[in-house]
């Protein structure tokens, strides 16, 4: 590499490393939100859940949909720290290490988690919306498409 692509890279990846931070803080705030005010949201921010809520949802219910959504949540969480890692050594102009081959090992692993996590996600979420509805309108869905 050239020096002036070195300098590059480091400028790049302090950016990215600034982009990691802010949405290690966003991700997390932003979950909680959603489900603070899930019973007020339009129906356009409740299309990509697997049932669709007939009622409003009990505060339990809320609190329940906040810790299972931290499930791909976490998951992304660990993928940007993993991320984070890896830029962090671009930022020092280490490209080719053992420590570049960790960090994309683990980015590995955090594609299979995210796959993991998003099969885990569907059905538990369905219970969590339709467990205050009346016997026959509870539901359970799953899915098994790539969350990409």
């Amino acid at each position: 590499m050239t020096d002036n692509s070195i300098h590059h890279l480091q400028h790049v990846s302090q950016k990215y490393l600034v982009l990691f931070n802010v949405l290690l803080i966003v991700i997390p705030i932003a979950d909680f939100l959603y489900w603070g005010f899930f019973n007020h949201l339009p129906e356009g921010f409740l299309a990509d859940l697997p049932v669709m809520p007939v009622q409003k949802l009990s505060s339990f219910q809320l609190i329940l949909g906040a810790f299972v959504s931290l499930l791909p949540a976490g998951v992304i969480l660990y993928g940007l720290a993993t991320l984070k890692g890896l830029f962090r050594l671009y930022a020092k102009a280490i490209t080719f290490s053992t420590e570049n081959v960790k960090y994309f090992h683990r980015l590995g692993y955090v594609f299979i988690a995210w796959v993991m996590a998003s099969v885990i996600f569907t059905p538990l979420i369905s219970l969590v919306i339709t467990h205050a509805n009346s016997v026959g309108e509870k539901a359970i869905s799953f899915n098994l498409e790539l969350p990409i």
